[in-house]
């Protein structure tokens, strides 16, 4: 397995904060402005709950209220897109929401490899060296696995990792739907990879896309050599 096999599947970042009770007086008014200031993003809906936007050429979704801010980009070809987005878009929100520091940051990557089989799957994650069970102890219970899966939490001084593994199946679906065979394999391994600041963080000083650049490199160095 090599990392550019695998298929971004979505990228989500979502920047928690306390006190953003100013989403009640001032959400209309900026989603108005995002639509004016952004015109790829379109209003989609909004409540007393939140208030969400789409990009729909680019597949990405914005959600904010009173306590988030989250982006969401489906089926990835581009990160750049991404980075642009939340770079662009998140200090408008914070300026008007007078958002002072982040409480939580947090970046995930559900990546997808395609499989010809489930077998494949069960024997990547069962081989895994994060944990391998010796086959003497794997009898004890049964002499094949019907499925196999398994999440590690990882932490350093500054973020904390959380990383799944499992085999994954499409369902069957009508024949006028259009499947995607590069993003909907018939068969994959989903790797979820959510990582979190640990340390609050000044939201007038944080760059969004120096973030999620950071943490694809990482991840990108790093993520097949710890499967």
């Amino acid at each position: 397995m090599n990392f550019s096999d695998l298929r971004l599947n979505r990228v989500i970042l979502e920047l928690r904060y306390d006190k953003g009770y100013l989403y009640w007086d001032r959400c209309g008014a900026t989603i108005v402005e995002i639509c004016k200031k952004f015109p790829e993003w379109k209003w989609k809906g909004v409540t007393v709950e939140l208030a969400s936007l789409k990009n729909i050429q680019r597949r990405m979704e914005l959600v904010f209220n009173f306590w988030n801010i989250r982006f969401i980009q489906n089926k990835v070809e581009n990160l750049n897109q991404f980075k642009e987005a939340t770079d662009r878009i998140t200090p408008f929100i914070v300026e008007k929401l007078e958002i002072e520091k982040f409480k939580r940051i947090g970046n995930r990557y559900q990546y997808v490899f395609p499989l010809k089989n489930p077998e494949q799957g069960k024997k990547i994650i069962q081989e895994s060296s994060i944990i391998e069970i010796p086959k003497e102890k794997l009898a004890l219970f049964t002499e094949k696995p019907t499925k196999a899966a398994f999440v590690v939490y990882l932490e350093n001084e500054n973020l904390r990792y959380r990383i799944e593994l499992v085999g994954i199946e499409r369902l069957e679906v009508p024949e006028n739907i259009k499947i995607d065979e590069q993003f909907e394999p018939k068969y994959g391994l989903r790797i979820d990879i959510d990582i979190a600041t640990l340390k609050e963080v000044k939201a007038s000083n944080f760059d969004c896309g120096a973030f999620v650049q950071s943490n694809k490199k990482f991840l990108e160095n790093n993520l097949i050599k710890l499967i």
